[in-house]
């Protein structure tokens, strides 16, 4: 099946079951789906893996139940509260975000134009967890960033993909949410990754979706790294920063590139 057309049936199967809502078309095989104030997105990806992947005649029912807790939320026009968040505390996980995603929601500033956001995870759909969340839950920040990072050394920890031999270049881009995230095991645990923990490890995180490691210092090489890099942050929907950033000893500043980036 044509992605288009799936995207349709989506699309009219949520628009039949509650009809004030609204459906937007986003560019990376997703839809936006608003009721009111409340608005939440969905990638398509997986969905449309798995429906194809049902015998023809159990294809309606699959797309109901996925899309069950989406349609309760659009109905009462709000997502999760403090007390979803407060009874799945096992379910919190960080994602790095940039400087435009951080307006409304809890963050923790981990380098110029990154910060670490919280998310509770429920299963194909994710939520932000905002500053007035926080409050009511009575929690530090500093707790629920802890909580955060605990979860995600337990579930999501991923190996190290290799991008480009030639130029060493390093990463992930597994696509399931928290490839960004993944930054955070070569900032807090790069033996994990074989790296040593001193070493001075050069990375860009130009979007939600890619993390690149580049192991070369060579100008020619860090250029063309940075050219994907920067094309990554520009044509994605969800950029986070076109710079390279340095890692080292647990710490995250930026990268002194080795000419003149103004002119670059």
């Amino acid at each position: 099946m044509d992605r288009q057309v799936f995207r349709k049936i989506v699309s009219e199967y949520i628009l039949e079951t509650v009809p004030k809502s609204l459906i937007y078309n986003l560019d990376n095989f997703a839809i936006r789906m608003k009721k009111g104030e409340y608005w939440i997105d969905l990638s398509l990806e997986n969905f449309y893996r798995g429906y194809c992947r049902q015998n023809a005649s159990l294809r309606q029912q699959y797309v109901a139940e996925v899309l069950a807790p989406f349609i309760k939320d659009l109905k009462r026009e709000s997502g999760v509260n403090h007390q979803d968040v407060k009874e799945n505390l096992q379910r919190i996980y960080p994602i790095i975000v940039g400087p435009k995603e951080t307006k409304g929601i809890a963050t923790t500033t981990l380098a110029e134009d990154l910060s670490v956001a919280y998310v509770l995870d429920e299963g194909m759909r994710i939520f932000f967890i905002d500053k007035p969340t926080i409050d009511r839950l009575e929690f530090s920040l500093e707790s629920i960033h802890q909580t955060a990072i605990d979860n995600f050394f337990r579930d999501l920890v991923k190996p190290l993909q290799l991008f480009d031999k030639n130029r060493e270049i390093y990463g992930f881009n597994y696509g399931d949410t928290y490839d960004s995230s993944r930054l955070l095991s070569l900032i807090l645990s790069p033996r994990q990754h074989g790296l040593s923990n001193s070493r001075r490890l050069q990375v860009m995180i130009p979007n939600r979706d890619v993390v690149l490691l580049l192991l070369r210092k060579e100008e020619s090489d860090l250029r063309q790294a940075m050219m994907i890099g920067r094309s990554s942050f520009i044509n994605n929907p969800y950029p986070i920063s076109g710079k390279v950033y340095e890692l080292h000893k647990g710490a995250v500043t930026l990268f002194q590139l080795p000419w003149d980036a103004e002119n670059y």
